[in-house]
C-alpha cells in the first residue's frame, strides 16, 4: 500500500469525459484499457453510450490529499452475480508504479462486496502486463488458467488472462 496517497471512489461523469480522453493518447493504450468497447480516438459521444449500461459502475478515483482526479476505473456487474473489475486505468503516467493501482483495486473489491453485494470478482488483464498481475495477485486474485482469449492488435497477438479473487 501507498503511505502518501489515500483515493476515492466518485461516480464518473459527463464533466470527466475529456480528462479520460487526455489520458487515452494511443490507439493501444485506449485498447489495453478498454479493450474493443471503444474505438480510437475516444469520444464524448462513446462515452454517453458508455455510461447508459445499468450494469455499468464507472469511478473517477480522486487522491484525497491533493483532492486531484488521478484515474478512472469501473465494476461490471453480470447476470451471475459477478462484479467485473475491468477498465482501470492511473491517468497520470508519473504517478503510475506507485502502489496506486492496488489501493484502488482494494476499493473496488470493497465496493464490489459491501455496496453491490456480489457474489464474487473477477477481472481480465493481459499476459505481457505482468505488473499489472503482480498487483491483483497482491490483493488476492488468482489467475484461471482455463479462462482467456486472444486478440490480434495492430498485427500482435495479445493474450487476455482472466483472474478471479479469493480474497
Amino acid at each position: 500500500m501507498v503511505d502518501c496517497y489515500m483515493i476515492k471512489l466518485a461516480p464518473f461523469k459527463e464533466e470527466d469525459f475529456n480528462r479520460l480522453i487526455s489520458w487515452t493518447d494511443s490507439e493501444e493504450l485506449l485498447f489495453q484499457f478498454a479493450g474493443t468497447i471503444f474505438t480510437y480516438p475516444l469520444t464524448a459521444e462513446q462515452l454517453e453510450t458508455y455510461l447508459q449500461d445499468n450494469n455499468r459502475v464507472a469511478f473517477k478515483v480522486i487522491d484525497t490529499t491533493s483532492n486531484e482526479v488521478i484515474g478512472h476505473a469501473e465494476i461490471y456487474k453480470t447476470e451471475n452475480n459477478t462484479a467485473k473489475i475491468c477498465r482501470v486505468l492511473i491517468g497520470n503516467k508519473t504517478l503510475r508504479g506507485k502502489g496506486l493501482g492496488q489501493e484502488l483495486i482494494h476499493e473496488l473489491v470493497s465496493f464490489s462486496i459491501n455496496s453491490l453485494q456480489m457474489k464474487s470478482i473477477e477481472l481480465n488483464v493481459y499476459d505481457w502486463n505482468t505488473a499489472a498481475i503482480r498487483c491483483y495477485e497482491k490483493v488476492g486474485f488468482f489467475l484461471d488458467p482455463e479462462k482467456f482469449t486472444t486478440i490480434a492488435v495492430k498485427g500482435d497477438l495479445w493474450k487476455s488472462m482472466n483472474m478471479v479473487f479469493k480474497g
